[in-house]
């Protein structure tokens, strides 16, 4: 089946693309919206029954996906005037789009990385490619770039900018897919003692600060970095669903 739908979509996948470029009326979304079409047409390829041309149901594909997208991004538009100022000065009011509430079955990663992409700190791009990984563990880089049109080291890039950003995200709004804060503060003190790459004094105050204390109001220089390192640290401590 995988040789059959790669052959397919080479066919198709320029008039795909500029499809999704057209529609999207700029190349970024257009990029994001076509590796997503790219990534449902692998998986519903099994229901392609071939009652019509493979470019007219792909292209259908990406009609809804764009769509999705696009209106999924106005929405955002709308609702996110400045999350940086909100959660600066009135923390409290932020919108509860940042926190969907997420399954916990076996697709709790993927709908975490999708609320992610609405909150904002993941981008469609780094989804797609963190979903064709998930979906695809077999899989080399090179054979998910050929899936996307992407170079292998570009969804290898992606991947390794996105973990760390989902990772924080999980922290940050959805503590109880790690086991809740109990859990968290076990794992932060673990990583505190550890002789293996424990967790520096900077990092261990931000992760406290925002992570344990719940503080949005934290902003030392180069906070970002420092809990991105502490979450990476804290997370190996945590037995993962």
């Amino acid at each position: 089946m995988a040789d059959d739908f790669e052959k397919n979509w080479r066919n198709v996948r320029q008039q795909v693309q500029n499809y999704c470029y057209r529609a999207a009326g700029n190349r970024d979304d257009g990029e994001d919206i076509f590796q997503q079409v790219a990534v449902r047409a692998w998986r519903g390829y099994a229901s392609f029954r071939g009652d019509c041309a493979f470019l007219s149901w792909a292209l259908a594909i990406a009609r809804r996906e764009t769509s999705r997208v696009m209106g999924s991004k106005s929405e955002r538009a709308r609702a996110e005037t400045s999350l940086d100022t909100m959660a600066e000065e009135t923390p409290d009011k932020l919108p509860s789009i940042l926190k969907p509430t997420l399954p916990t079955d076996g697709n709790w990663l993927m709908c975490a990385a999708q609320a992610a992409v609405t909150g904002g700190v993941l981008t469609e791009g780094e989804c797609t490619v963190l979903s064709a990984r998930v979906s695809l563990p077999d899989c080399s880089w090179e054979q998910i770039g050929s899936l996307l049109s992407m170079e292998g080291n570009a969804c290898a890039v992606m991947h390794c900018r996105a973990i760390p950003k989902l990772r924080v995200f999980l922290f940050q709004n959805r503590a109880e897919l790690l086991g809740g804060l109990e859990a968290i503060k076990a794992a932060f003190d673990c990583a505190l003692e550890t002789k293996s790459d424990p967790l520096t004094q900077g990092e261990a105050e931000v992760f406290r600060r925002i992570v344990l204390d719940r503080r949005s109001d934290y902003r030392k220089p180069g906070w970002q970095l420092a809990l991105r390192s502490a979450c990476g640290k804290v997370i190996r401590r945590i037995a993962l669903p």
